[in-house]
């Protein structure tokens, strides 16, 4: 046996900590990719939400030829299942909600709440993360509000709030603002 030695203690040391910083920078590329493909599916997910939202509002509204709006109430005349039928787009600020009704009163300027027995009926959620509704006129800042008759254009600005991951752990809260117009038929 011709000079046959083990390793050294150094060596060890030297190996392990080589080894234990590249299993280190590893474990954080994969970390950083797996954060990174989550938050491309939040995107995507968000993105989804607020277009099926918008989507669903502008089929709605699209051939209607009369509406009321208030603050957070905005009713229109719709004719969509072919049946003339009255619905509301009600925005809940506590909740953070925009809710579709069908509005079972004599007119869509009726002084009525959510509360009111038998008025708002067949509620369907549209999104949880909406934090701010306008209905403004296509030109101006000033929130329009009481009859629109048909040829009248308005346009819709709704802000809408999500979480996030944030890049070393935790959420953040984000917004987005989505504007769409629309212009009442004339029948």
């Amino acid at each position: 046996m011709k000079n046959e030695r083990g390793l050294t203690l150094i060596e060890v040391l030297a190996t392990l900590t080589i080894s234990t910083v590249l299993l280190g920078v590893i474990l954080m590329l994969l970390s950083s990719t797996s954060l990174q493909s989550k938050s491309s599916g939040e995107k995507y997910n968000v993105d989804a939400e607020i277009r099926k939202t918008m989507d669903t509002i502008a089929k709605e509204i699209s051939d209607s030829n009369q509406a009321y709006a208030a603050t957070n109430d905005f009713r229109y005349v719709t004719y969509v299942s072919g049946t003339k039928k009255v619905k509301s787009l009600y925005y809940d600020a506590v909740a953070k909600t925009l809710s579709m009704y069908d509005f079972n009163s004599t007119t869509i300027q009726d002084s009525v709440t959510l509360a009111t027995p038998g008025i708002y009926t067949n509620q369907r959620v549209l999104t949880s993360h909406v934090t701010g509704l306008q209905y403004l006129p296509t030109i101006g800042t000033t929130p329009i509000s009481g009859n629109l008759i048909g040829g009248s254009a308005f346009r819709m600005v709704m802000t809408f709030t999500f979480q996030r991951s944030k890049l070393f752990g935790g959420f953040e809260n984000y917004n987005m603002k989505r504007e769409t117009g629309f212009k009442l038929l004339q029948y």
